[in-house]
């Protein structure tokens, strides 16, 4: 396999820190960049990247994506971008709107504008919750109606990237991730909480009992 250099965003984090692993493993070039942002444990985020910095081929850049001049910078010989950094969290969000829309949206519009003075060849961008209110059943990819900041601020993203492949030619690709678990997920995750109180013969809290959530395992 050709060895490429790819860069992380929120590689430090849960989704991010295993895409590291599987690239790390075949023999590629890492970097991760990550603002080891408190919204949880930076001491976990912190853990998650430890077993990678016995390579050479990884370089761990404590940057922040709100900031456009340390981006430049960092793309020196990056081929592919792996999108995972972003301010988690619907119920967050209602409370501090601002900070996904800084982070998710004018932090993915400041990625793409830098990526296009760069030799980027693909920028994959990881995405959540921009399918809005259940209205019809079986749903498909045309409902529109956000139900929360976060929502907003991950559509954006979306349709940031869409218009960077029309009007640049930027070649990139969104993901919708539902939910995905496993190894070093968030602590605030239900799966987490739901089995914490198990254990501790707690009960389990369910915020509406008709509610479905899809699952992904990592």
């Amino acid at each position: 396999m050709k060895m490429t250099k790819c860069l992380i965003t929120g590689g430090a984090g849960f989704i991010g820190s295993h895409i590291i692993e599987n690239l790390l493993n075949p023999g590629q070039e890492v970097v991760c960049l990550d603002n080891f942002d408190a919204y949880y444990s930076p001491r976990l985020k912190g853990k998650n990247t430890e077993p990678f910095r016995k390579y050479d081929r990884f370089k761990l850049v404590k940057d922040d994506i709100r900031d456009k001049v340390p981006l430049n910078r960092t793309f020196e010989g990056v081929e592919y971008i792996f999108h995972e950094a972003a301010q988690a969290e619907v119920r967050t969000s209602v409370e501090i709107p601002m900070k996904p829309h800084e982070v998710n949206a004018t932090g993915t519009l400041n990625l793409l504008e830098s990526v296009l003075d760069s030799d980027i060849r693909k920028f994959r961008n990881a995405s959540s919750s921009v399918y809005g209110r259940v209205e019809y059943l079986p749903f498909d990819e045309f409902l529109p109606e956000q139900l929360s900041p976060y929502g907003v601020s991950r559509l954006l993203a979306k349709h940031y990237c869409r218009v960077f492949e029309e009007d640049y030619g930027l070649k990139n690709v969104s993901l919708c991730y539902f939910t995905v678990y496993g190894p070093r997920m968030r602590p605030d995750f239900a799966i987490n909480i739901f089995t914490k109180a198990d254990l501790k013969n707690e009960h389990i809290i369910i915020s509406g009992i008709e509610r479905i959530q899809g699952t992904l395992p990592m």
